[in-house]
């Protein structure tokens, strides 16, 4: 009413929408400045059936997820994909959850527009249960087994055999490694490659040169010792 023009001419300057003229787009401004109008996100959720959210599920502790900047890194790189799009970041740490099924409840419930899924382990029905849903997931990490979501990951199995070339070039007949969980794509597949890189040095795999770890320090430092 303060503009002089109709709901729907506002509701498209608000959301940005080209269809609009520049006289009429700065009438609507001029009126959203002197009212101090806020969009109403749960209202227009019920227009839209959008949440405008993407839930960044992690599957570890509080305290190792506030202890290595792995995760902080992973963070950082999600909000600034998401910084120019509207879009909100909802953080969960799923580990310490006593009750796994609210979670699942509240994913699949409209709350979030999709997931993205961090630090898998086994065979964690979530993605599942999310694509049985409907609900868009794409996992952080190949997953150990076939589960239904699509992923991205780096080449684990290839960088870890490029490691073994390396120190293999370098004349080094007894190589050791320290395996990721074994219930994570990334440990089976840096595991692999650090076989692969022992086939191709003409090197034995020795039993006693592989130890398992937690990718922390301190499971680092325990099977050195």
């Amino acid at each position: 009413e303060l503009a002089g023009v109709s709901r729907a001419t506002v509701s498209r300057v608000v959301n940005g929408s080209p269809r609009v003229s520049p006289v009429v787009r700065a009438q609507v401004e001029r009126a959203v400045a002197k009212l101090g109008y806020v969009p109403n996100r749960a209202a227009r959720s019920l227009v839209t059936r959008r949440a405008d959210s993407v839930a960044l599920v992690v599957s570890e502790p509080h305290a190792r997820f506030f202890s290595e900047p792995f995760f902080a890194g992973m963070v950082r790189g999600v909000g600034a994909a998401l910084a120019e799009t509207g879009v909100q970041l909802l953080l969960l740490i799923a580990h310490d959850l006593p009750d796994r099924e609210r979670l699942e409840r509240y994913m699949v419930g409209g709350h979030v527009d999709g997931v993205l899924l961090a630090s898998l382990h086994g065979d964690d029905p979530l993605p599942g249960t999310l694509e049985r849903a409907g609900v868009p997931a794409v996992l952080v990490g190949r997953p150990t087994g076939a589960a239904p979501a699509s992923y991205v990951d780096a080449d684990n199995r290839g960088g870890a055999r490029k490691a073994v070339d390396h120190l293999a070039a370098r004349g080094r007949r007894t190589i050791a490694t320290i395996a990721g969980p074994l219930d994570m794509g990334v440990g089976l597949d840096r595991l692999d490659g650090y076989r692969d890189g022992l086939r191709a040095a003409g090197l034995a795999e020795e039993g006693d040169l592989v130890e398992s770890g937690d990718f922390t320090e301190e499971g680092g430092a325990a099977a050195m010792g």
